[in-house]
């Protein structure tokens, strides 16, 4: 499967075949986004969403915020090259994307101790960490973050279609872990350490190649964001849709069969149905798996259903008097690896006003409070000044507590790929984690497109 023709929505002129009557179960971007192509097509389209507002885990906080501030409580950002779908609907929709600062001279706190990029490219720095002097010499040209590149970029090279991962002849590193792999190409423990792990091998490096193929950095510096938060696009996505989007409707069931789908669910306290041609399952796997489904999947379809690997998240969220970093003369890109506080960074700096704002990422279930205490414990300047401290905790969110996929262990990718993303009779499935990188807005328009161009046509 190539994803060449994924790269733009349909064209405004596209031919369409017969009209169909197609239930999406879902309304985050995945789901708006494919009700929207369908319904440019001209097909009769209804999104069921489980929440009071539409965009799933692109969400954009300005409640509890002073001075017009604002922070994307889910999606970060976006990229370019890597991108370049959801670029298409950027210049589409006309809205406005911002370059985003959060990974410029970043700061990272490695066992308590604070080093900046000029120190985590020095010899000697490097020496005490414990790399061998291969890694030395390549972390003393190349940026941290790249390490891995040293010993997958061979590997990365075999793939030639980021779609078709057992076309690069490797199977045999879907037996192993990727620590496993390094150590075999000789990484020093300091390097198993940093980018080890018990993942898949061949997942890793798979992701890595899409990657390389994309032109893209395995951690991109350069990223952005939209102005005024990218919640821009879903409600641009939903504002389109109409009264075709339903909120407050939580799925409850699905009955399919070769003519057709019956989905049951609950609007304002009452069960209700609704019969459709097609349905496109665009809610996570974790919330799929809770759902009533006759007849029930088939054994190799239920196994991904219930075992898709998901992680959660939280994101704390800062409101300061001043953006007081700039008097200590410290970069506020940080990165501490702390579950209650694993980064910080700064957002809707375009706003005028004296204040400034941080969020950042912890694990699932963090309160503000234990975010905020991280954050002072490392902070070396003297000049903090935060006066509000919220979070945004997705692993209480009722409806959209699973985010972004993460790796599979070894000997999974076959059991998952490219069965995740395939369709079952007349349910098709569209997510983040329905396509081949899991990244969260661009993974979830492609595999929209995908599902949108395979109904057109039937």
């Amino acid at each position: 499967m190539a994803g060449a023709a994924l790269l733009a929505p349909f064209p405004s002129d596209a031919q369409t075949g017969r009209p169909k009557k197609v239930i999406v179960a879902g309304g985050g971007i995945a789901g708006l986004c494919c009700a929207y192509e369908l319904k440019k097509r001209g097909h009769d389209v209804t999104v069921l969403e489980a929440a009071g507002r539409p965009g799933g885990h692109v969400m954009t906080v300005r409640d509890r915020l002073a001075d017009g501030l604002y922070a994307d409580a889910g999606a970060e950002h976006f990229t370019k090259p890597g991108y370049d779908l959801f670029w298409h609907y950027v210049k589409e929709f006309n809205l406005t994307a911002l370059p985003y600062l959060r990974r410029d001279d970043m700061i990272r706190f490695i066992d308590g101790n604070m080093y900046t990029e000029s120190m985590l490219s020095d010899p000697k720095v490097l020496r005490k960490f414990g790399f061998n002097q291969r890694e030395i010499d390549y972390l003393a040209r190349e940026p941290w973050w790249n390490l891995a590149m040293l010993y997958l970029e061979p590997y990365m090279e075999r793939f030639k279609d980021e779609y078709r991962p057992f076309d690069a002849g490797l199977d045999a590193l879907d037996q192993i872990t990727i620590g496993d792999l390094l150590k075999k190409e000789g990484a020093s423990p300091a390097t198993l350490r940093y980018i080890g792990g018990r993942a898949s091998a061949l997942h890793v490096v798979w992701h890595g190649a899409i990657l390389h193929l994309r032109g893209v950095p395995l951690w991109p510096p350069k990223v952005f964001r939209i102005k005024g938060g990218n919640q821009g696009m879903t409600d641009t996505f939903a504002s389109k849709l109409g009264e075709r989007l339903r909120l407050g409707c939580p799925v409850t069931g699905i009955e399919h069969g070769k003519s057709g789908v019956t989905v049951s669910y609950r609007e304002s306290g009452q069960d209700k149905k609704i019969e459709g041609e097609y349905l496109v399952a665009s809610m996570s796997l974790v919330m799929l798996r809770k759902l009533t489904v006759k007849p029930g999947w088939p054994e190799t379809k239920e196994y991904v259903i219930q075992n898709f690997p998901y992680y959660t998240a939280s994101r704390p969220i800062f409101q300061a008097r001043s953006p007081f970093w700039k008097k200590d003369g410290i970069s506020i890109n940080m990165e501490f690896g702390e579950p209650t506080l694993q980064q910080v960074w700064r957002i809707a700096e375009e706003v005028e006003t004296p204040r400034a704002l941080l969020v950042g990422t912890a694990q699932g279930l963090t309160p503000a409070e234990d975010a905020l205490q991280t954050f002072r414990r490392f902070y070396p300047g003297k000049s903090e000044d935060i006066e509000h401290a919220l979070t945004v905790d997705w692993a209480r969110d009722p409806w959209a507590i699973a985010c972004e996929p993460v790796n599979y262990a070894p000997g999974e990718l076959k059991k998952f790929w490219p069965l995740v993303m395939e369709p079952h009779g007349r349910i098709h499935f569209a997510g983040a984690y329905a396509d081949n990188l899991n990244w969260g807005m661009e993974a979830a328009t492609r595999s929209a497109n995908r599902v949108a161009r395979a109904i057109d046509a039937l």
